[in-house]
């Protein structure tokens, strides 16, 4: 059988299904909400674009820019923006483009103003030796490669990068690509080679995406928007697909949800695959944006990031003036305080934006953006969690799993995982029909 069911239609099972169907599968698509897309949506009230999700992606793994170039989009380099970390009641100005996720301009941190000593362990990074713990904590080995200091001032920038406690994540799982220049003679060295930022945008928005993969879809596959999946138990001709109202026998199933609604899905008859699927750690997330009368706003374009102690409740909090007259903040908040009602998230993100900007101006509208259990915290453990998903996936020949929880950190290697797995289920199809 080469009907394929892609259960889930953010951006994920949108690329897994358009894949699919390019290699001539009978493709469904089955999505729990109304629309496709999932965070990955572009909002444009007043003419001004707003970005629920993830705002940008890097070129590294390559497979969303080539995936936007099959679909006649252009990507852009993201403009660059001043980015500043408030620590121990001081802002730390960040070095243009650093990207922690590849490294690039990782060695201009020790133009920074810190002291001597600091600037001195800097200048010999590049001797000390690799570490000896294989799932080490990212603090772990920021203190151990650049200084406590140093990881001081990084730790708020990573924390909201990553959607929470940047202390509590696994090093190799969260940014493998720095372990790795850490045994190809430092972080430091291997950041002077690196030549881009490499962090690219979509001018219309992550939707203009979304609405392309749709598009291409529409006449190939079968869509079907509010589409809940309550169960999936295998059949001698391959899986079914249980929804309300009935069923669908297909030959494969690529389930492309985060990990606590694939845990949901498994429930009834897979409570084995539900526990497994239930360790892997998620944070709420949320998003408010505020805009303003430009005069009102005594600053530039900057992103500011918050540590802990500091006063402030959300993670960051960007600051961009996206048509003349008007200016957009975005306040990013993680962890419970996310779950608030969007009053609350209102009142806390003015709040914030008024301590750090030092003004009483009142915003003239408001858009809040609550994402319970969106963002995956790839903790100790994270290789061990794939690991054993893997070997119990093993005993469901048909069944296949995608999401951030397994790709990792960004956009770009959400799409390669996808991308993978879905020719790891076309090869299954092609031996099972053969």
């Amino acid at each position: 059988m080469t009907k394929i069911a892609v259960v889930g239609g953010g951006l994920a099972g949108l690329a897994a299904a358009y894949w699919a169907t390019e290699a001539g599968l009978e493709v469904w698509l089955l999505e729990a909400s109304q629309s496709f897309g999932g965070q990955a949506r572009t909002l444009s009230p007043e003419a001004i674009l707003l970005e629920p999700g993830e705002e940008f992606f890097d070129d590294t793994p390559d497979t969303l820019l080539k995936l936007c170039a099959q679909l006649g989009l252009e990507p852009q380099p993201l403009p660059g923006i001043q980015r500043v970390v408030q620590q121990a009641g001081r802002d730390w100005v960040l070095p243009p483009g650093l990207n922690l996720a590849s490294g690039y301009a990782l060695h201009k941190v020790g133009e920074m103003p810190f002291g001597p000593s600091v600037r001195w362990r800097l200048g010999i990074e590049r001797f000390a030796a690799p570490g000896a713990v294989k799932d080490e904590l990212l603090g772990a080995f920021f203190r151990r490669r650049l200084g406590s200091e140093v990881w001081e001032v990084l730790e708020p920038y990573l924390s909201a990068t990553l959607g929470g406690p940047a202390e509590e994540v696994s090093a190799p799982a969260a940014l493998g690509r720095l372990v790795a220049l850490e045994r190809q003679g430092g972080l430091l060295n291997g950041s002077r080679r690196l030549t881009t930022e490499g962090r690219w945008h979509l001018v219309g928005g992550m939707g203009s995406l979304v609405e392309a993969l749709r598009s291409r879809l529409m006449p190939k596959a079968r869509l079907l928007p509010n589409h809940s999946v309550w169960a999936l138990t295998p059949s001698p001709g391959g899986w079914q697909v249980h929804v309300r109202g009935g069923q669908l026998e297909v030959g494969a199933v690529l389930l492309a949800l985060p990990a606590p609604q694939a845990a949901r899905v498994f429930r009834p008859s897979a409570p084995q695959m539900t526990t497994l699927l239930n360790q892997f750690p998620h944070q709420h997330s949320a998003k408010v944006y505020l805009l303003y009368r430009q005069a009102e706003l005594a600053a530039g374009p900057s992103e500011f990031f918050f540590a802990q102690g500091e006063g402030y409740t959300s993670r960051a909090l960007k600051l961009t003036y996206p048509k003349e007259g008007v200016a957009l903040a975005r306040v990013q908040f993680a962890g419970e305080v996310a779950r608030s009602g969007d009053s609350e998230l209102s009142r806390l993100a003015v709040q914030d934006l008024s301590k750090r900007l030092q003004t009483r101006a009142r915003p003239l509208a408001a858009w809040v953006f609550r994402q319970p259990f969106s963002r995956p915290q790839f903790t100790q453990g994270q290789a061990r969690r794939v690991t054993d998903l893997e070997r119990l996936l093993v005993h469901a020949p048909g069944l296949f799993l995608t999401g951030s929880y397994l790709a990792g950190l960004g956009l770009a290697n959400l799409l390669e995982h996808s991308r993978q797995t879905t020719r790891q289920a076309l090869d299954f199809l092609a031996l099972s029909t053969s």
